[in-house]
Parts: structure tokens; C-alpha cells; sequence
């Protein structure tokens, strides 16, 4: 079993990449839904949809759990895939921002929205989608803080001398090897002789 030790470097590692990376933007108020719908396969330009979903996506919820995001795979290889980006209107109340007490019950049905925009994420790398996303809604990237990049670089220090202590005790076990093979050798020679 992997010490504790380095099990939390590695759970720190991936907690890090979640809070900062290429998907790491904060989306503006204005936008309430993503809804992206693309194929199950990666087959007919699917791909970059695909690692959007499974990696940029994931950043983009850390940072905007407000915001409504639904992925729809049922799309075959052929039709087109789309994400859909849904602003609200500038007069309709914020759900967030709101304090005023209200006598009817919310409704589970999206609120309204004022425009719907789509990108074409049809043959595209996600990182492609992902500028597009950022161009459309505005949204700014979030820079590591000074405490994050300090723990990115210990974390960095401690993967370097692991590597470094892994191939030396791969020299070790190596020549360990070697003397074992060497002395079985001789064994049997001195075996082979006595005979």
C-alpha cells in the first residue's frame, strides 16, 4: 500500500489542478445555464467537445456553482455539437442577489432568459471551445494566489526527488540483482567441480 503521505500529495496535486487551469474562469452574472449536447463517441469531430466536458467543464462549475450546467450525449456522430450559453435579461431579479420575501413558491422551471448563443464545438480542441466561451460570456481567468503557487511548487519539488529517489533504488534493486546471479553462478560452479 502507497504511504499517506503520498496519497495526499497526489490528492493535492489533483485538488490544485481543479481551483487553476486552463478552465479556471469566473463567468459574469448574466450568464444562467451552459447546456452543451454532443455525441456519446468521439467518431465525426466529437472529440474536443468531449475533453471540454471532461476536464475544462469541471473547472468552470469549482468556480461558477451558481450557474446551471447540463450535458446532453444522446446526439448521434452525425448531428452537430452545440453549446448553448443562456443570459438573463438585464430587468429580471437575480436569485443570488435577492433578499425580498416572496409569498408564491419557486418554480423548478429555468428562469426566463433574454438571449441564447451557441457554439459550434464540431471538430474543434476544447481548448478552442474554451476561448470562445471566454470571448462570448466575458469571463476572466482566475491567477493563482501566492500561498497556491508556493504549495504548486512544493508539490513540484517533492514529484522532482521522488523521481530521483525511484531511479536510485532502481540502481539498487538492479545491481542487488546482479550480485544475487553472479553469486548463484559461482555456486553452481564450485557445485559443478566438487562433483
Amino acid at each position: 500500500m502507497v504511504s499517506l503521505p503520498q496519497r495526499m500529495r497526489k490528492l493535492q496535486t489533483k485538488l490544485l489542478a481543479i481551483r487553476l487551469g486552463s478552465g479556471a474562469l469566473v463567468l459574469p452574472k448574466d450568464v444562467t445555464r451552459i447546456h452543451m449536447r454532443f455525441a456519446q463517441k468521439i467518431d465525426g469531430g466529437h472529440m474536443g467537445p468531449r475533453a471540454f466536458w471532461r476536464h475544462e467543464l469541471i473547472r468552470l462549475k469549482y468556480h461558477n456553482p451558481a450557474v446551471s450546467m447540463t450535458i446532453d450525449r444522446t446526439a448521434t456522430a452525425d448531428d452537430p455539437a452545440v453549446m448553448s450559453v443562456h443570459f438573463a435579461s438585464a430587468d429580471a431579479p437575480q436569485s443570488s442577489d435577492s433578499t425580498t420575501q416572496t409569498s408564491t413558491p419557486p418554480s423548478d422551471a429555468a428562469p426566463p432568459t433574454d438571449r441564447v448563443q451557441t457554439i459550434d464545438m464540431k471538430h474543434r480542441t476544447n481548448l478552442d471551445i474554451l476561448g470562445e466561451l471566454q470571448k462570448l460570456t466575458k469571463a476572466f481567468a482566475v491567477e493563482a494566489t501566492a500561498e497556491e503557487r508556493e504549495e504548486m511548487q512544493m508539490l513540484e519539488d517533492h514529484r522532482v526527488k521522488s523521481a530521483r529517489d525511484s531511479k536510485l533504488s532502481q540502481e539498487v534493486r538492479a545491481r542487488q540483482k546482479r550480485e544475487k546471479e553472479l553469486l548463484k553462478q559461482a555456486r553452481g560452479e564450485l557445485a559443478g567441480d566438487a562433483v
